[in-house]
């Protein structure tokens, strides 16, 4: 499903930004990256698969090892101008932008690593997964060899020992014949695959075909997906960036202080997270207000929570963020009773049980933002909410790629249909990273929603 609802405006990957104090640093470097990486194809082989569609397309795509996977395909080394016309750090995000707006090739694995070089003599590391590789709990192996601030089973890499892989099913390389002789097979054992079957062949009937295809599409539709979607009754504003998305993006970042946020969680008696999506939400008030486009109801937000569930361990929560509220404590309190509601509801867990289960941050909003593409398939164009807002506490500890240390990580969520805009949280050991992702047509001022939600924290600060 993830594969088939791509298009050119709606890409099925997510993207991590790390910023990573390598000047200087023995063994940290673009040779030593593809050695590390290399080491690691063998705990992680299923970054060597590749999507092999069935002729005709008689069957689901299925996964093969790529007989010609190049490592230095998926890894590459770029650079930030530091000279010439326009500021650098905007050079930075244009480039940001230009990489995660850009599909990955289906015809090799679906994943891609940058080494950028930029100005100030730090190091960036931009990965880029595709959700249909990113699945479930095991996908999580996936996302850290291509950020690896930790090594496999959740060991540092500057650890001695020997890091013992767990046993893999590899797939066959298989000819155009024996694909088909198993996709039959699998169509025979379900009926459900035989509808498919008679919907794929329609589409390759000359003449004929489109004629049989709407009765055939009717009785055999792929399912919309088994997220359920927990909300209260809210009445969801279109706003300007809640239309179809174009195929270009914009990205800003910013940062909080984790001081800050500890202070007013102190002094309001709520959660790390309440604090958090509060001040998303009075960031949008200024903003939209700065827009002239605040509206009477409240953005509604679409906010994966960490569940109790071994088939789908995150659910989907819609979230008022009260942006129609002036008072930034009174917006605290009633995010806090409607998170606490909603976790009891679907048997949220802990944040401590995030940190032991998911030891990567990237890694739970990569998962995020492939349930997010899950929840909007079934309301393609008008989704339920008006952005999406992912927010992930990450290691209280400091982080290191190769021995140099993680100054920042921003997770760049991908965009779907009816909402063109998406806010991603990383918390770390003494900050928080905020990304804004966007449409470049739909929101030209990205720039300018990153710097409220800094300045509304502050204002947060100063009123508790």
């Amino acid at each position: 499903m993830l594969l088939s609802a791509e298009s050119n405006t709606n890409l099925g990957h997510t993207s991590v930004y790390a910023v990573v104090d390598g000047a200087g640093k023995a063994g940290f470097g673009f040779d030593e990256l593809l050695i590390g990486l290399e080491a690691r194809l063998a705990q992680v082989p299923e970054l060597t698969y590749r999507v092999r569609e069935v002729p005709l397309r008689l069957d689901r795509p299925w996964w093969e090892p790529d007989p010609d996977f190049d490592l230095g395909y998926h890894v590459r080394h770029i650079g930030v101008p530091a000279s010439g016309r326009g500021d650098v750090a905007i050079k930075e995000l244009a480039l940001l932008a230009r990489l995660h707006e850009r599909p990955i090739n289906r015809n090799r694995p679906l994943w891609e690593l940058y080494l950028i070089d930029r100005p100030d003599g730090r190091s960036g590391l931009f990965a880029k997964v595709h959700h249909a590789l990113v699945d479930g709990v095991t996908g999580l192996d996936l996302v850290d060899p291509l950020t690896p601030s930790s090594a496999p089973n959740g060991s540092s890499p500057d650890e001695p020992g020997e890091v013992v892989p767990s046993p893999r099913a590899t797939p066959d390389v298989l000819s155009d014949g024996e694909l088909l002789r198993r996709a039959a097979l699998s169509q025979a054992v379900s009926p459900y695959n035989w509808g498919r079957l008679g919907v794929s062949l329609a589409r390759n009937i000359p003449v004929v075909g489109s004629q049989i295809l709407p009765t055939l599409a009717a009785q055999w539709a792929s399912p919309s997906g088994d997220v359920e979607v927990e909300s209260g009754e809210h009445v969801v504003p279109r706003l300007s960036f809640n239309r179809s998305l174009g195929p270009n993006r914009r990205v800003a970042v910013g940062t909080l202080a984790v001081d800050d946020i500890r202070k007013v969680r102190q002094r309001l008696s709520v959660r790390f997270n309440d604090v958090l999506l509060a001040t998303v939400g009075g960031g949008l008030r200024r903003w939209l207000a700065e827009r002239g486009e605040l509206p009477d109801e409240s953005v509604v937000a679409l906010a994966p929570i960490l569940v109790d569930a071994t088939d789908q361990p995150l659910g989907t929560a819609l979230v008022s963020l009260q942006t129609d509220a002036a008072d930034p404590v009174g917006r605290v309190h009633h995010v806090h009773e409607t998170m606490a509601a909603l976790a009891e509801q679907m048997g949220a867990q802990s944040v401590d049980t995030i940190r032991k289960l998911y030891q990567a941050s990237p890694s739970v909003a990569a998962m995020a933002a492939r349930l997010v593409a899950r929840t909007s398939a079934a309301s393609r164009f008008h989704p339920p909410f008006n952005v999406v807002v992912v927010s992930v506490p990450g290691s209280t500890s400091p982080l290191s790629i190769l021995g140099a240390p993680v100054d920042h990580r921003w997770a760049l969520p991908s965009l779907v249909d009816g909402c063109g805009l998406a806010i991603c949280i990383l918390s770390r050991d003494a900050s928080v990273d905020v990304s804004v992702v966007a449409d470049r047509d739909l929101v030209p001022d990205v720039n300018e929603l990153a710097e409220a939600i800094v300045h509304e924290l502050d204002s947060l600060v100063r009123a508790t």
